[in-house]
């Protein structure tokens, strides 16, 4: 189930804007409005062929189940503020469905500002991966493991800072852990 615009959630405290801003293998995120502090916000949520998956209702609730737990602990990464990860603010279930509260980051992600102007000037580049190693580092301190960082989850402002956005398959720090599908991470950027 896709939410339209204007569903309210989570008790009227936010308020859905628009069409989904992107789909992604496991995840959809909705551009929203936190009614109270009249602020654009991000919500997150398990795409919902996971949750109709009748051959197998387990993996679902041990997904959703995941998905809150990790969105708990990434809030705690938010009161340290780090400037190159996306603040997430809260995590919530609507009815069966968990969500993950993040700051609207406004800019174009990394692989369109590329598509669009070609190749980055070595300075804004180095720059970039910079602010996203050290941003992998601090999530590596709180032992999370991001597992999908890759253009298409690098924000990039209009004042040149880089955010990290996209937790939906980090994973904690366990030798054995791996993510939903079976795989270690984004297997389009294994060997880059």
């Amino acid at each position: 189930m896709i939410w339209p615009s204007g569903q309210e959630l989570h008790q009227g405290k936010y308020i859905i804007l628009g069409k989904p801003l992107g789909h992604g293998g496991f995840g959809i995120t909705y551009k929203a409005k936190h009614v109270h502090l009249q602020e654009a916000v991000v919500i997150k949520t398990p795409i919902d062929y996971l949750q109709i998956d009748l051959q197998n209702p387990v993996q679902y609730w041990e997904y959703a189940k995941h998905f809150i737990k990790e969105g708990k602990k990434l809030a705690k990464l938010s009161p340290k503020a780090h400037p190159n990860i996306v603040r997430v603010r809260d995590v919530f279930e609507e009815g069966t469905i968990p969500c993950l509260v993040m700051d609207f980051v406004p800019g174009k992600n990394l692989f369109e500002v590329v598509r669009q102007r070609g190749r980055l000037p070595e300075a804004e580049a180095v720059g970039c991966i910079r602010q996203i190693g050290d941003a992998l580092a601090t999530m590596h301190k709180m032992g999370l493991v991001h597992r999908d960082a890759h253009p298409g989850n690098i924000i990039l402002r209009d004042d040149g800072k880089a955010i990290l956005i996209d937790f939906g398959i980090a994973k904690e720090l366990v030798p054995t852990t791996r993510t939903i599908t079976g795989n270690a991470g984004n297997i389009s950027y294994i060997f880059i």
